[in-house]
């Protein structure tokens, strides 16, 4: 730092600002989270009831990279989908400010750990494991299995405030179901775990990117727009 009480420094652009902290879910809690959930998953589907967790039967007799297609067509559109309904809805937009605040600035390494362990853990645990071991062991029905592993894997994806993140739930609901028919339908996790991986890569990666500051002052701008056409606020 110059001793000179004239030398003045050069303001700020907007590459000089501070980095957003990266919030607060780590990478170690993802992989000890999940690498738990698939040991429970493992426990209770394969040594207990002596389930083959990824492979179901032999559906049509499709290669494995069919399956593989098939789950990249599902996750690419549903991402695509999530950038519509993002420009055209406000719960969307209200989605992924909220998922932003939580998850804060994180790194491509980080979002391809988060989609990685999410996408294999938790269709391991709800297709491979307890979908199954509804419609084959305690049920004795594929549909009715599919329904209760499908809400059940909707009803945890709940977040902080119920309002804000209900039609998070609604939407993994409606995954969940489709993530099962393709199970059924496949005989296999692969491309369940390949649809859910791509749809949290990329809309991870979409949240990561999303930039809070520019978001509040395009909310404020709206609120000015709104007040200044208001006759009752003259």
């Amino acid at each position: 730092m110059s001793d000179d009480p004239t030398h003045t420094q050069p303001p700020e652009g907007p590459g000089d600002q501070m980095p957003r902290p990266s919030g607060g879910l780590s990478t170690t809690m993802a992989v000890v989270f999940y690498g738990l959930l698939l040991l429970v998953a493992w426990l209770l589907g394969g040594w207990w009831l002596g389930l083959d967790l990824v492979v179901w039967h032999d559906g049509w007799g499709q290669p494995a990279w069919v399956d593989a297609l098939i789950g990249v067509g599902i996750g690419v559109a549903t991402v695509i989908a999530s950038r519509i309904f993002e420009r055209t809805m406000e719960w969307a937009r209200v989605l992924t400010r909220e998922f932003r605040k939580i998850l804060g600035g994180l790194t491509t390494g980080q979002v391809a750990v988060f989609a990685v362990t999410s996408g294999v853990a938790e269709e391991v645990f709800f297709r491979g494991f307890l979908q199954q071991a509804l419609s084959e062991v305690w049920i004795g029905n594929e549909w009715i299995g599919l329904v209760v592993a499908s809400l059940i894997f909707g009803l945890i994806h709940i977040g902080p405030d119920r309002e804000k993140f209900l039609p998070w739930t609604i939407m993994a609901v409606v995954l969940g179901f489709v993530f099962g028919l393709v199970y059924m339908w496949t005989g296999n996790i692969i491309a369940p775990v390949v649809a859910h991986f791509t749809i949290n890569f990329f809309n991870l990666l979409h949240i990561a990117g999303t930039d809070l500051d520019d978001e509040d002052e395009q909310e404020g701008a709206v609120s000015a727009d709104v007040d200044e056409d208001d006759p009752w606020n003259r």
